[in-house]
């Protein structure tokens, strides 16, 4: 923890003024060549691209020597870099992600966390408009008429996205409400799909018919992620305010992977569905989907419902669940390569978006003298923990942001809106100087601010956390149980256990 704090200000007053210049030498535009900084990696990578002699020049002076630096940093040689943004289907989102990473570089130096000049996805909440009656409902969904942008001003906004920082946006992914639920979506995702190297949708899966199913795949749609709350009717449909919910949306999820979408089932974990989480784990095996456990935030409707947050212990079960789910992949993984050199197992299959995550699956690694954990939703890859600190757990305002239905922008979906948490309008506003100077989202970004509480003498919270540079806490969840305040402690985590009870104890919100 203070050695990333340290590292912070060595590196903002000898590294980081180097690295600036030197990026921005080939951070340039070629009038023959076109952009440098992408070309001059492909170029690096050894993909055939034709640049000018001086181009050539300062790729071989200026750049390689980065490039270099900054993979053996990462540990990710250039031969896992080409198969990565070369051979892989989604390599051109890779590539925008460099781009963006090395751009963050060049304008906010290195730090830990990182930030680049740009998020590496933003999650759409296109509609307000619902067909359920979800209990968590951080948008309150299907309540009265609310504005919303039409359909030639969604693609201003997908063309505004296509060109952030100059790189683009490498992932978009369309929530809501409902994403289904307007009218145009198909139109507007044909439209993002041109623009935009990875577009997925979060539905509830009611509307995932197979006609719409196969205008998913017609679209380019490339991920679909399915809200399911438990494996039979009464649990599901009781917490989505719907009657026979469950049933049309296991039809969704089913048609999704008959058509081979890549499919995710993502479920909120919370006090009514915790005696479930073994059987989805069981649904998902069997029907070889990916599985998203999602935080419970008391924010929208959730608020109203706030009883049905996870306690600490509840919580640190479920990550501790699915992190042996992931680690055992991982070792299958490991095993089939020693013995056939390759293995056919996938390891990224099972998620949370709860920051702890990073922590609970380094620990069970540990136990089994491995070098594996996951960042949150965002990796999971063998020696990623030497760069933890620096991918840096929550990624809200940081590496991700969502908008509202009307162009609003706000550091996640899981933030009220309110004049705090929008930092703009992206058909009103410059979305590059949001980024760069919204005061807020540097609230989010720097961990140095974190603040501990004192529960019974003793300081408890993020702040004194050794973990806060690859977890940080939930920021959402400090933002809805202290008033406002992203710099106070997430009290779902275990390690802040004194404090939820103290907290709680005295009612929720």
């Amino acid at each position: 923890m203070k050695v990333a704090a340290a590292k912070n200000a060595l590196l903002s007053i000898t590294v980081n003024p180097v690295l600036k210049t030197i990026i921005g030498r080939f951070d340039k535009e070629c009038p023959e060549c076109g952009g440098l900084l992408l070309n001059s990696l492909r170029y690096f990578l050894g993909e055939p691209v034709s640049l000018c002699a001086r181009c050539q020049e300062i790729s071989g002076k200026a750049a390689f020597p980065v490039y270099e630096l900054g993979s053996r940093f990462l540990h990710a040689d250039r031969e896992f870099m080409h198969k990565k943004f070369l051979d892989e289907r989604y390599g051109e989102s890779w590539f925008k992600g460099f781009g963006l990473m090395m751009k963050g570089v060049e304008k906010y130096g290195i730090r830990f966390p990182f930030t680049p000049a740009g998020p590496f996805e933003v999650v759409w909440n296109l509609t307000y408009q619902c067909n359920l009656k979800c209990k968590h409902c951080y948008e309150n969904a299907g309540v009265g008429k609310r504005s919303e942008l039409t359909t030639d001003e969604a693609k201003q906004v997908i063309d505004k996205l296509s060109k952030i920082a100059g790189v683009g946006l490498p992932a978009l992914s369309f929530s809501g409400g409902e994403p289904l639920a307007r009218k145009d979506f198909f139109e507007l995702a044909a439209y993002a799909t041109k623009r935009i190297e990875y577009v997925s949708i979060a539905s509830n899966g009611t509307l995932l018919s197979k006609d719409n199913v196969e205008l998913i795949k017609d679209v380019g749609i490339d991920y679909v992620e399915i809200s399911l709350d438990g494996v039979s009717p009464q649990v599901h449909d009781e917490f989505r305010g719907v009657p026979n919910a469950f049933a049309r949306t296991l039809d969704g999820i089913k048609n999704c992977i008959d058509a081979g979408v890549d499919t995710c089932i993502a479920t909120v974990m919370h006090r009514n569905n915790l005696g479930e989480l073994d059987k989805l784990i069981g649904l998902s095996k069997e029907l070889g989907t990916r599985f998203m456990h999602f935080n419970y935030i008391p924010t929208g409707r959730a608020k109203a419902n706030a009883q049905l947050d996870l306690t600490p212990d509840e919580r640190f079960y479920v990550l501790e669940t699915l992190g042996k789910e992931i680690m055992g992949l991982y070792l299958q993984q490991k095993e089939e390569e020693i013995r056939f050199g390759k293995s056919s197992v996938k390891s990224d299959r099972f998620f949370s978006t709860c920051p702890q995550y990073a922590s609970v699956t380094r620990d069970l690694s540990h136990k089994y003298n491995a070098s594996f954990m996951v960042e949150a939703h965002y990796a999971a890859e063998q020696g990623i923990e030497g760069v933890a600190d620096f991918l840096g757990g929550c990624g809200a305002g940081r590496l991700y942001c969502c908008m509202e239905p009307n162009g609003d922008v706000k550091p996640c979906v899981f933030f009220p809106t309110n004049n705090q948490t929008v930092l703009g309008n992206i058909l009103k506003d410059n979305f590059e100087d949001i980024w760069d100077n919204n005061p807020f989202l540097w609230h989010l970004r720097s961990r140095e601010l974190l603040q501990d509480c004192i529960v019974d003498g003793k300081a408890v919270g993020c702040a004194s956390c050794k973990d806060k540079y690859i977890c940080g806490g939930c920021r959402a969840r400090a933002y809805s149980y202290f008033k406002g305040d992203v710099t106070k402690p997430d009290i779902g985590c275990v390690h802040n256990k004194p404090l939820w009870e103290k907290i709680v104890g005295n009612g929720y919100l």
